[in-house]
């Protein structure tokens, strides 16, 4: 199951080393969760804020199991916040 949508970042969470767990809210998916791998590189972690608005490419073998994302920014919605 591969599909791309766009999406806000509901949570975030530190699995092994390198990835993270995320849960994403899309426009044509609904609440979905998966790997990030390499969220804790320079490259991607100064943008995993939760709130930001991402296109997001999920890429799953199978229904039942976890799938992964690959992202890219569209818009940064925390300096409004913070």
């Amino acid at each position: 199951m591969n599909w791309q949508d766009k999406g806000y970042l509901l949570s975030l969470n530190q699995y092994n080393e390198n990835s993270a767990i995320a849960e994403f809210f899309t426009e044509n998916n609904g609440k979905i969760s998966g790997i990030i791998f390499g969220a804790t590189s320079n490259k991607i972690k100064n943008f995993l804020l939760i709130g930001n608005h991402f296109n997001i490419q999920y890429h799953s073998k199978n229904l039942n199991k976890a799938g992964y994302f690959k992202l890219e920014i569209e818009k940064i919605y925390t300096p409004f916040f913070l």
